[in-house]
């Protein structure tokens, strides 16, 4: 039965598709489309709440598994919860050219996602994965029609790809190990198997959460639609890796490269995203960076040995990135860019000012919002391994702070040289309003984890340890979150001051991620490539010519066997055909012939026997006498010899 959860949102999606396409009702494909998601979630509760597992058998060794766990229950929750404002926007906003399209992949999303959090194998699992990265690269390369977005839309599919090999590494190892493909079976792993099953998780955890190397494919991704960027990087694809690790984390935990890894990539991703997200002038680019670090923070926590940090800080994350990301989409159509100084001219309604802030200084990690709690929790576990390593994770909180204050105060902070041809595009209706409340009310609400009773409750309940937070930390933090939120505001009113005027070449190599993707490309593309060409070169020089040869030989054969057969089929029966009638001509001039001499032959005898006994019929009687005379004397002499020959005998 749990399976449904899925399942569901796929095959609602795909039948109400059938519907969107002849429909071109933005109102109709909202209020349908957030109604499934909404199903989804009461599905959830009803699931956990009745105990629902699922299981589908292909044979003894491989089982499609789903189950609960205190974890996966809390992740399934909070993707229709955030997924369902985000919809519901696209439906009201996104351009109508192919929006039922968009939204049934939106929405087909969510059911590939509660797979990946809900599989409890790894065929299940591997299942979803791939389809997650099909469905992105729709998603991303939706306006297809652009060349560039497609190109953008490939090279974020490629780059993950290239991390999904470890996963493809880590199946195999565990069913070579164990028989089977079941999470439940995975300690059975000798050390050695377990190890390299381990670089393979981590490694597709890392492209998919884009930590570094893999980090640069999210600025790709930023090619596609605001509603779509929210999704993947709030709750869905860009979550994957770290919901995979959270599952993953107390079976790896004894692996001693496992943890220093994480907390190594994480910390340097958090400090390469934030300041990637402080110097570029894009806004959906700053996200992009600020959504990098975060995911970062959460590899930190996995690593230090807190999963239900990183799982807490993943839920409050996609809580307040989905309404910053909506609230990029509507800033960036109103100003026809994303660029920041571009969308500093045009004025945004004042209320979204305040909703905004909220979502930003969640981001920021500010006091008393819940995601400076879980923050907090990050910087507390990584303390627990070196005070130092707090520092720097205090430092790297601070970096989102920055780049924060200086999203909040580029959108809403406008230059006075605004011009008429500046005014937005049209008003803000209550469609594009309401997710934005909803999701900004939720942020609020999460405040109630600082009640000091709560923390021992959700440590039950997940069956996960929370580390302690100390005092120094805290004041640590708070400080430097409130030196970055100056330092951003500072930051946006002197580049607002200057316009694009304020680009600088450190700027630059900061905001294209210290030019890692040219690093990339020249380290690994071109030289891939390069090989590539010499292997295609290596394979038409030998490999084809030991083909061509094959295939001239065959040629030749053939032509002789087309001789041979030509002589065998041709003109061995024409041969035949002349001896068979030259035959026939003899056999026609010898029968004639034969026909015709057998009876004149006795007749010829007949005649002449007739002839010589005529001659002896002349009518002389002494010629009878003389013929009698002749006739006994022979009689005698046969009768003498007879007689003698008895005797003698």
């Amino acid at each position: 039965m749990l399976w449904l959860i899925p399942l569901f949102p796929i095959v609602a999606a795909a039948l109400l598709y059938l519907h969107w396409a002849k429909s071109h009702s933005r109102l109709a494909i909202a209020l349908s489309a957030t109604a499934v998601v909404t199903a989804e979630l009461a599905l959830v509760l009803w699931a956990e709440s009745f105990g629902w597992t699922g299981s589908l058998s292909w044979s003894s060794q491989l089982q499609l598994t789903t189950d609960f766990t205190p974890a996966t229950f809390l992740a399934a929750m909070v993707v229709p919860v955030v997924a369902a404002p985000i919809v519901f926007y696209a439906a009201a906003h996104e351009d109508t050219d192919r929006l039922g399209r968009l939204v049934t992949l939106l929405v087909a999303f969510i059911g590939v996602m509660q797979l990946i959090i809900l599989a409890r194998d790894l065929l299940s699992l591997l299942i979803a994965w791939e389809i997650a990265g099909a469905l992105s690269w729709l998603l991303i390369g939706h306006r297809f029609q652009d060349k560039e977005r497609g190109r953008h839309a490939s090279q974020a599919f490629l780059a993950t790809r290239a991390g999904d090999l470890g996963l493809y590494l880590a199946t195999f190892i565990a069913f070579q190990q164990t028989g089977s493909l079941a999470y439940a079976g995975l300690d059975q792993m000798s050390p050695l198997a377990t190890s390299l099953f381990a670089a393979g998780v981590t490694m597709a955890a890392l492209s998919k959460s884009a930590q570094l190397p893999f980090s640069p494919w999210l600025f790709s991704a930023m090619s596609g639609p605001a509603s779509v960027s929210a999704l993947l990087h709030a709750a869905t694809m860009v979550a994957a890796g770290v919901v995979l690790l959270v599952q993953f984390q107390p079976m790896l935990a004894g692996v001693s490269w496992f943890g220093p890894v994480l907390v190594t990539v994480g910390l340097a991703t958090a400090f390469a995203g934030g300041l990637v997200a402080a110097a570029s002038p894009h806004a959906k680019r700053l996200l992009a960076g600020s959504t990098s670090a975060h995911y970062g923070l959460m590899f930190v926590a996995i690593g230090a040995g807190y999963p239900a940090v990183a799982l807490l800080h993943f839920a409050l994350h996609a809580l307040m990135k989905a309404p910053l990301f909506i609230m990029a989409g509507i800033a960036g159509h109103r100003a026809d860019s994303y660029n920041l100084a571009q969308i500093a001219r045009v004025p945004l309604p004042r209320d979204l000012k305040y909703v905004n802030a909220i979502a930003a200084l969640a981001l920021a990690g500010l006091f008393p919002l819940g995601a400076a709690w879980s923050k907090e929790g990050v910087l507390s576990a990584a303390g627990l391994i070196t005070p130092w390593l707090a520092v720097l994770v205090a430092f790297a909180g601070g970096l989102s702070a920055l780049y924060a204050a200086r999203f909040q105060c580029s959108l809403f902070f406008h230059h006075s040289d605004r011009h008429e041809s500046d005014q937005p595009k049209g008003a803000m209706g209550w469609s594009q309003r309401a997710p934005l409340y909803l999701l900004a009310s939720l942020v609020l609400l999460s405040s109630v984890l600082w009640l000091p009773n709560l923390h021992s409750q959700l440590s039950q309940w997940l069956s996960l340890t929370f580390p302690s937070t100390k005092l120094w930390e805290f004041a640590l933090s708070l400080a430097l979150v409130l030196l970055g939120l100056f330092g951003g505001y500072r930051m946006a009113v002197r580049e607002l001051g200057q316009g694009d005027r304020g680009a600088s070449a450190v700027r630059d190599f900061l905001a294209q991620w210290m030019f890692l993707p040219h690093l990339a490309r020249r380290l690994i593309v071109i030289p891939v490539d390069a090989l590539a060409r010499r292997l295609a070169s290596l394979d038409d020089q030998a490999v084809d010519a030991g083909i061509r040869a094959s295939a001239h030989f065959a040629l030749w054969l053939a032509s002789v066997g087309n001789r041979s057969g030509e002589w065998t089929f041709d003109q061995l029966p024409k041969g035949f055909a002349r001896f068979g009638q030259s035959l026939a001509t003899f056999g026609s001039r010898f029968l004639e012939w034969l026909s015709d001499q057998l009876p004149e032959a006795p007749a010829h005898l007949s005649g002449q026997a007739g002839h010589q006994v005529r001659r002896l019929q002349s009518g002389m009687l002494h010629h009878y006498y003389s013929l009698m005379a002749v006739g006994v004397g022979v009689f005698v002499l046969t009768l003498v010899l007879a007689i003698i020959k008895g005797g003698l005998s």
